[in-house]
Parts: C-alpha cells; sequence; structure tokens
C-alpha cells in the first residue's frame, strides 16, 4: 500500500480544522443572540416598569391638583367663576395659586393625555394607550392602559372610592359626559384609579 501523499493530508487536515472552526463560531453566534434577546427583553420590562411609575406619579400629580383646585373654590369664588378648572394649564398658572408645576405628557404614549372632561370642566386625565400594562398591583384588573382614569373622588364628583382597593374608583362619568343624578348607575369595569370601558 503507498503511503498517502504529503500535500493531500495537509489539505484534508486544513479542511477538518475549518469544519470545526464554522461550528465553533455558528454555536457562539447562537449563544450571543440568544444572550443578547434575553437583555432586550429584560431592558424593556424595565424601561415598561419605569414609564407605568411615571404614568402612576404623573396622573396622581393631576388628581390631587384637580382635587386642590375644586377645594379652594369656596374661598375663591368670588373671582373664579368656575369650580372645576377647565385645562391643564389653567392649573400650573399662579392666579393667585398654582396647583400643577407643569402641563405633564402621558409617559406611555409621549403625547398629551386624554382630558376626561364633564361639559367644558377637567375632572381628570387618562392615557390614550392600548396597550397591556405590565403592573398588575397597581393596576389591578386593567385590561389596557386607556382604562385608567386620574380622577377626584367623593359625593360632588360622582366618583366613589372602590372599598376594596383605596387606588379604584367606581361609578365615574365617562369622559365628555354629565354625571348621572341617579343613585341606582352602575359602575364601570373595574380598575386602577377608576377605569372607563368605551362606548
Amino acid at each position: 500500500m503507498l503511503p498517502r501523499p504529503i500535500s493531500s493530508h495537509i489539505v484534508t487536515r486544513f479542511t477538518n480544522q475549518d469544519g470545526v472552526t464554522y461550528l465553533f463560531v455558528m454555536m457562539l453566534v447562537v449563544v450571543m443572540s440568544i444572550s443578547l434577546m434575553g437583555v432586550t427583553q429584560q431592558w424593556s420590562v424595565i424601561m415598561k416598569r419605569d414609564r407605568e411609575a411615571e404614568l402612576l406619579f404623573r396622573g396622581t400629580r393631576i388628581k390631587e391638583a384637580i382635587e386642590r383646585y375644586v377645594a379652594d373654590y369656596e374661598v375663591q369664588k368670588a373671582t373664579r367663576p368656575n369650580r372645576w378648572p377647565l385645562s391643564l394649564e389653567q392649573l400650573t398658572k399662579k392666579s393667585p395659586k398654582r396647583y400643577l408645576q407643569a402641563v405633564y405628557k402621558d409617559p406611555i404614549t409621549g403625547d398629551d393625555f386624554d382630558l376626561i372632561k364633564v361639559g367644558k370642566e377637567l375632572h381628570g386625565v387618562r392615557s390614550t394607550s392600548t396597550d397591556v400594562p405590565y403592573d398588575q398591583v397597581h393596576f389591578k384588573n386593567v385590561k389596557t392602559y386607556d382604562a385608567i382614569r386620574f380622577e377626584p373622588t367623593g359625593a360632588s364628583t360622582n366618583c366613589q372610592p372602590n372599598p376594596l382597593n383605596p387606588l379604584l374608583q367606581q361609578n365615574c362619568a365617562p369622559s365628555g359626559q354629565t354625571p348621572s343624578p341617579k343613585k341606582g348607575s352602575s359602575s364601570q369595569m373595574p380598575g386602577s384609579l377608576s377605569p372607563h370601558t368605551p362606548s
């Protein structure tokens, strides 16, 4: 049996090494891709949590500003024609008292909040996003962001606190409609800071 030519042996050896190197590189690419997907998903969750926390902060600030504005009416009604504000901008003006530091944007969409109005009066705000909230502690039973309403509660607002969760509201009038004077009005679907089911 004749020995294999040296050149043929060298070529076969290099070919095998190239194949192993190629497989190693492919496996490395797959592992890096999986790792990158995991990091991307984790970062996406972190960003969503941050936006939801900011939504809760901004919405609550606006809600509390409206509450203070309404509460001051009895003192200022001689110089103020309306009990409720007509816009968010009105809450930021120092005339004579500033109730809100800035006109906040909706952190979920980056756009303006949807204004909840009864007639011309501003009663609250909500997001316009139809995405599903990640936080099911503060936004329990809420299917979409636009179901979360930030507005005052009490006898004069027709929005009542939910006894099961202090952040929940019920019996709120839909945006742009006048609250029903009837005591037996049905409540809206439960959700954080009062949800609203579009008609």
